[in-house]
């Protein structure tokens, strides 16, 4: 088979942008990109432009390469809008990869929610920068406050189910579209208050699953009675596990005793036994047991419990005993 080079890139934007430059070292890659065509749309009117009012470079961040940090260098067109009528007199052709004013792709912001969605903004931002990407944690909350939730009022089925804010203090619920699998509402407190007045402007409403959270069930039957509820398939699993669990205490003891692959009805007895010391490696071995002596033969006595029981230290010892005791 015959191989061909290529230096077509335009798969990794699109058919209107080529690659004109790529520099890399260690750490860093930057690709400069330029677009093909010299005319653009005015974006207020419409009209198409070819009169060039300027150019400028604009550097975005994008995923990275190979675990560096990749820059794209964009040479961005000016284009003066031929239309006498419009008020736009100057616009800026749009990139496809990011929006405008935007530091980084949106591949890359995906990119960063997705990790982000696993770890905390401070490890996110850490695990990111072993991955090539430069991003703080503040920036990280940043993009999570751009989040725009979309409600349909005509959604017909949801779950619902509560997340920790910040675990074991505030919490929240979250509604999700079971369709698209879109979050659609975060709504305060996990009580079914806020749920409950949420309902209230989502009537046709009539598929929910839940979890065995009953403030949420009770707000269901309440607001849309006729709606089906079903408990998803973790808890159903989870209800099995805790009854499962609930007869093996009832049906099996405390303690089971096998010995020869046999169940004793009763304890074993306990056996006791003292190994000997092999006599043929002690043989082996040269060595005197016998006391010390002092110099007169008399045997040489230690004693490893030596104390003055007038001793102030002695004394203040036995005081924090007899506390003790008491």
């Amino acid at each position: 088979m015959k191989y061909e080079k290529t230096e077509d890139f335009s798969f990794l934007f699109d058919n209107d942008h080529y690659i004109y430059k790529i520099e890399e070292d260690n750490e860093i890659v930057n690709i400069y990109i330029k677009s093909s065509p010299h005319s653009c749309s005015c974006p207020n009117c419409g009209a198409e432009s070819r009169e060039l009012h300027s150019t400028y470079e604009r550097t975005i961040q994008d995923t990275p390469l190979r675990g560096k940090q990749t820059y794209l260098h964009a040479n961005v067109y000016k284009y003066e809008c031929n239309n006498p009528e419009c008020s736009q007199k100057v616009f800026t052709e749009p990139l496809p990869l990011a929006k405008t004013s935007s530091v980084r792709t949106d591949a890359l912001n995906q990119f960063i929610l997705g990790v982000s969605l696993f770890l905390s903004n401070e490890g996110a931002s850490k695990v990111l920068s072993l991955l090539g990407v430069t991003i703080s944690n503040d920036t990280i909350q940043r993009l999570y406050d751009k989040i725009e939730f979309v409600d349909n009022p005509d959604i017909e089925e949801i779950g619902v189910d509560d997340v920790a804010i910040r675990k074991g203090q505030n919490y929240a619920t979250a509604i999700y579209d079971l369709k698209t699998h879109q979050l659609i509402a975060l709504l305060e407190g996990r009580d079914g208050k806020t749920f409950r007045e949420w309902l209230k402007d989502h009537k046709k409403i009539r598929l929910v699953t839940r979890d065995r959270a009953s403030a949420y069930a009770s707000a269901i039957n309440d607001i849309l009675p006729e709606c089906i509820q079903v408990a998803d398939r973790f808890h159903l699993l989870q209800n099995m596990i805790d009854r499962l669990k609930d007869i093996f205490k009832e049906e099996m003891p405390a303690e089971i005793f096998i010995k020869d692959g046999d169940i004793l009805e009763t304890p074993p007895e306990k056996i006791c036994s003292l190994k000997k010391p092999d006599e043929k490696v002690l043989s082996t071995i040269e060595y005197d047991n016998s006391p010390p002596k002092n110099p007169d033969g008399s045997t040489l006595d230690y004693d490893n419990k030596n104390r003055d029981p007038n001793s102030k230290q002695y004394k203040e010892s036995m005081e924090k005993s007899k506390k003790n005791r008491i």
